[in-house]
């Protein structure tokens, strides 16, 4: 209730492109739960909506959402490992998913050997739910996208109607890169955020990582140019993609640590700057 599959729902109706639900099942163990399979005996493919959805996707030049609803319901590294390994690879040609290993003329044009090419211009959502019946997400999953906590339920309230956009992939690419150009990181704030990083390495032995550095580079560029600040980025970054680590450590020995790195913040960033990381360790702190 606190409207996880709305948001990226109205999305898809501000692009005017409906998403495609994909109910993630308990059952789901491999990646035939997403692609499908090929039926040895009626000699038949049979696809999934998934598929579907990333099929039409590779004929439209518009933004094309997929949401894999209750994601952890099942193991996410199960069904999903293809795709997570695939996105990671710096060439986008490369992303190329094995449909069926048995290539013919009858296989739908872009399919290409079997394969068929993820297009830049499809998103993926994931929802999820922390309670007993599902699964802990690691940070394999984690750490290769952002993550948005919504821990309050839904709220009624009144917006300005919105009116929705027809915009090609390759044009909010090209805004996408025109924040990188106007709104890189300062130099200033990568070097507070290095010594952020040794202050963690050495109180809790946890490192950022190249790859949030990479998404770091690439997300406070587009919040700026989206109206927000440098800092409130940074913050973002911090409390989703690091102190989001901390849940496996044991908190209750690091009660000063904890302290101490509120402290480093302050020192690094200025006070009450970021918001979201402070509040995140406080309950840290409560927890300890």
């Amino acid at each position: 209730g606190t409207g996880k599959t709305s948001l990226p729902y109205a999305l898809g109706k501000f692009f005017q492109n409906d998403v495609q639900i994909c109910s993630v099942q308990p059952s789901w163990r491999d990646r035939s739960e997403l692609i499908g399979y090929y039926n040895e005996f009626t000699k038949k493919f049979n696809e999934t909506d998934f598929l579907k959805a990333v099929y039409e996707a590779t004929y439209r030049e518009d933004n094309c959402i997929i949401i894999l609803d209750e994601m952890n319901l099942a193991r996410v590294e199960y069904y999903f490992a293809e795709f997570l390994s695939i996105m990671e690879m710096p060439d986008p040609s490369e992303w190329k998913v094995e449909v069926t290993n048995t290539p013919s003329a009858d296989n739908p044009r872009h399919l290409e050997n079997g394969k068929l090419l993820i297009p830049q211009n499809l998103w993926f959502f994931g929802t999820a739910n922390n309670d007993d019946s599902t699964f802990t997400i690691t940070d394999k999953v984690y750490d290769r996208a952002m993550s948005l906590q919504l821990n309050n339920k839904g709220v009624a309230f009144d917006a300005e109607f919105t009116e929705p956009v027809a915009i090609t992939y390759n044009y909010l690419a090209q805004l996408y890169n025109e924040a990188q150009t106007n709104y890189p990181v300062s130099e200033v704030n990568l070097g507070r955020f290095a010594k952020l990083d040794t202050f963690v390495i050495a109180k809790f032995h946890i490192a950022f990582g190249n790859r949030i550095m990479k998404q770091l580079k690439r997300f406070v560029p587009n919040y700026v140019a989206c109206g927000g600040t440098e800092l409130e980025a940074l913050d973002f970054i911090f409390s989703s993609k690091v102190l989001k680590k901390f849940s496996a450590l044991n908190l209750a020995f690091l009660h000063e640590e904890l302290k101490q790195l509120a402290t480093e913040l302050e020192k690094l960033f200025g006070k009450n700057t970021f918001k979201l990381s402070n509040q995140v360790i406080d309950d840290f702190i409560k927890m300890s």
